[in-house]
């Protein structure tokens, strides 16, 4: 027999894997960042040179590792990489696994059943989260990663459980493995929990608790740093490596005005990071009465480590934006929807009422309103460019039923490309997986192609003459400035590169062309 948590998170399940099925097969929408991240398990496990350091050392590995046993199908099942599956499955497990935790957060609230099954769903189906539920992104997977480390250190501040306390950190270092937001999120909540315990507790338990809450990501992310050094010999290329976030930015890329008149002004980030609480308004409500509970004789450990949660949940934002290398990704701030929902129930907990029936009805009706007024407000903030890029027009098409086969879709763009090298089997190419990865997943022999991870891609690269025929490059504009081929060849899109000849330009957002190697190449 399912407890009311578990039952709640199967449900949840479903309806993310149905709504997967939906984008995928009737809206034909893909999330683009989710697709790539299935390419990375692919090329540990098809690739013409086959190894884990193909997962690739940027972007957190978790969500590929974890799709790995899904990829492994690719040969019967060609779906899970060529339609991204593997990602939409991870996604779903891990939505219904937050689900799970919610839920369980809550009743230690000590909210009716009632209004706790129904504060649930109301998680369960907000529209931004059933979408991040369903497309594959690493977002609603690190939300609970975030939602099983305030699961864990709860129960240990209100029960003493330090088996929960570790469970909290093994939580926050999962969140590592999805995000980088893990990090100022755990110091928050360390630093919380410090705060909680000072002169309440001897100073060997918050010394202590803080370092069983800690240890788990400090270890994650020290193990991080000495992979990035043992592969890439550097041990932050994760943060200033030719295709990182730092590097994305720097090129101009997904900038709007709001975001530009922010950058590099503490007001201004801090306005802009704050105006996303619209995602889930009643958080500025929850968050103003949970602050009554943070200080004075009602100070409650709770309410100090989900104030300092919800802050540091999007600390990692609030300091790019200000050194000017946030793009203006609505998916950035998800995290506000879960704590704004647990502020608010945490703060009606707290609400000291008279004990009549009629009384406490109408404060649990009242929260529950709220709390379905803030999933209204979610549809209403994604029809506002300034809070909806690129969601809001998703979340439009969903609703209206709407296919998205032409607009965004990495691989309808590309489809031409794929034609070709299919109906060329015989044709090897260098390709850089960064901006290609749409074409890599979809042709039927990825040993054609020499890719980014390869052991020899620099080498050819460099010296590609009788090692492939042809170089194939996207138009180097924004990100596809940081294609390798592009840096290392700049005039080769262009034509400029003497040793070259055009054998094909491809339609499509990046204009791909290819180009095939001469023998007066070096």
């Amino acid at each position: 027999m399912l407890s009311e948590g578990q039952g709640i998170a199967v449900l949840a399940f479903f309806v993310y894997a149905a709504v997967s099925v939906y984008f995928i097969y009737d809206l034909h929408y893909y999330a683009g960042d989710a697709a790539s991240r299935v390419s990375n398990a692919y090329y540990v496990l098809f690739s013409r040179d086959p190894h884990l350091g193909a997962i690739g050392l940027i972007w957190n590995p978790l969500p590929s590792l974890l799709e790995l046993p899904i990829v492994a199908l690719h040969p019967w099942f060609p779906a899970v990489v060529s339609r991204g599956i593997a990602g939409n499955v991870v996604t779903a497990v891990f939505g219904a696994i937050g689900v799970y935790h919610f839920n369980h957060i809550i009743q230690g609230f000590t909210v009716p059943k009632g209004v706790r099954i129904t504060a649930t769903l109301i998680f369960v189906l907000n529209p931004f989260i059933i979408l991040y539920g369903a497309n594959g992104m690493t977002d609603l997977l690190w939300v609970s990663c975030m939602l099983g480390s305030y699961d864990g250190l709860f129960d240990y501040l209100q029960h003493g459980s330090l088996r929960r306390l570790m469970a909290g950190g093994f939580w926050l270092a999962m969140g590592f493995g999805m995000r980088y937001e893990a990090v100022p999120f755990g110091a928050f909540v360390i630093a919380a929990l410090i705060i909680a315990q000072w002169g309440k507790a001897h100073p060997a338990q918050w010394q202590g608790s803080a370092i069983l809450l800690g240890a788990p990501i400090v270890f994650v992310g020290g193990l991080w740093l000495y992979f990035n050094w043992l592969v890439m010999k550097s041990p932050l290329y994760f943060l200033n490596s030719s295709y990182g976030n730092l590097a994305q930015t720097a090129t101009g890329a997904g900038v709007n005005g709001a975001l530009a008149r922010a950058y590099h002004h503490i007001f201004g980030s801090l306005l802009y990071v704050a105006h996303f609480g619209f995602l889930y308004w009643p958080i500025y409500l929850g968050g103003i009465f949970t602050l009554f509970f943070c200080f004075g004789k009602r100070k409650d450990a709770r309410a100090i480590v989900l104030i300092a949660g919800t802050i540091g949940a999007v600390a990692l934002e609030l300091a790019f934006v200000y050194s000017g290398h946030l793009a203006d990704w609505d998916r950035y701030f998800i995290t506000f929807i879960p704590n704004g929902l647990l502020l608010m129930i945490y703060a009606a907990s707290k609400i000291r009422i008279p004990k009549s029936l009629l009384s406490r009805s109408f404060l649990w009706a009242g929260l529950s309103l709220i709390l379905i007024s803030g999933n209204v407000g979610t549809v209403l903030a994604v029809q506002i460019p300034v809070l909806s890029h690129p969601n809001g027009p998703i979340i439009d098409a969903a609703f209206r039923g709407q296919s998205l086969r032409y607009a965004d879709n990495p691989f309808t763009s590309t489809a031409n490309v794929v034609q070709y090298i299919n109906n060329h089997p015989h044709l090897t190419i260098l390709a850089d997986t960064f901006i290609d990865w749409p074409i890599a997943v979809r042709i039927h022999h990825l040993n054609q192609l020499t890719i980014t991870s390869d052991y020899d891609f620099a080498a050819i690269l460099h010296n590609p003459r009788g090692r492939v025929d042809a170089f194939l490059v996207p138009r180097p504009l924004f990100t596809a400035k940081l294609d390798a081929i592009n840096r290392q060849w700049p005039g080769l899109w262009a034509g400029s590169v003497p040793w070259t000849r055009l054998i094909k330009s491809f339609p499509g957002p990046d204009k791909f062309r290819l180009y095939a190697i001469l023998p007066s190449a070096p």
